[in-house]
């Protein structure tokens, strides 16, 4: 009698507890389904600029002299040029991003350089006159033309792919290695606030974080 009369004051307990987390459930589905904003276009942020400060990582050599990891800053500023973007059933946008980047590769410590002239000396010797600066640490400056395609998910998280062209100078103070080179970008954002972000970027020859202000 005892387990029985246990057994039936369990049951509905856990029917309760079941019920309460079903319904849980439930209201966070409805919460994040409604500050999903993917399939409501127009539903973003009104801005006509995006401003970018950040910093850069570069875990991959770049073109030219450099070698090792780099890191530097940079600046990227991005003009809303079609608001509605190009897929009418989603809520997505396009801009056009200009961005200047400086970063510092601290080559290889290891490297002492290949002599790339010489230079008959007495005696019938020859006699190194010039030094390649392949693997020493070098400066470079990167200025980026792309087109940014944002995909505005939610309240809080927006993406983005960014395909353009890079313009380069490299191991600058010594000898300037000038060039230019396809890029594609992935990144994303965090929404602080509507117009405030915690921007993330993905791509060669440099990951970037930073801050962005959507004015």
């Amino acid at each position: 009698m005892q387990i029985a009369m246990t057994s039936q004051l369990r049951a509905p307990r856990l029917l309760a507890a079941a019920l309460s987390f079903v319904a849980l459930t439930v209201g966070w589905a409805e919460v994040g389904e409604a500050q999903m904003t993917i399939k409501r276009p127009g539903d973003r942020p009104d801005y006509k600029v995006e401003l970018e400060p950040h910093l850069l990582i570069a875990p991959l050599e770049p073109l030219g002299p450099g070698v090792g990891t780099g890191v530097g800053a940079g600046f990227r500023a991005t003009i809303d040029i079609v608001p509605d973007g190009f897929i009418r059933r989603l809520n997505d946008s396009v801009g056009l991003g200009f961005g200047l980047d400086g970063v510092h590769y601290g080559g290889n410590g290891n490297y002492r350089g290949d002599c790339t002239r010489f230079e008959n000396g007495p005696a019938g010797t020859r006699v190194c006159t010039e030094v390649d600066t392949y693997g020493d640490a070098s400066n470079y400056l990167f200025g980026s033309v792309v087109m940014q395609w944002n995909f505005w998910l939610h309240r809080r998280w927006s993406v983005f792919g960014e395909p353009g062209l890079s313009f380069y100078l490299g191991d600058l103070g010594r000898r300037a290695y000038p060039g230019v080179s396809p890029v594609v970008f992935i990144g994303g954002r965090f929404h602080f606030t509507e117009n405030v972000t915690l921007t993330m970027r993905l791509g060669y020859p440099a990951f970037s974080l930073g801050v962005s202000f959507l004015l």
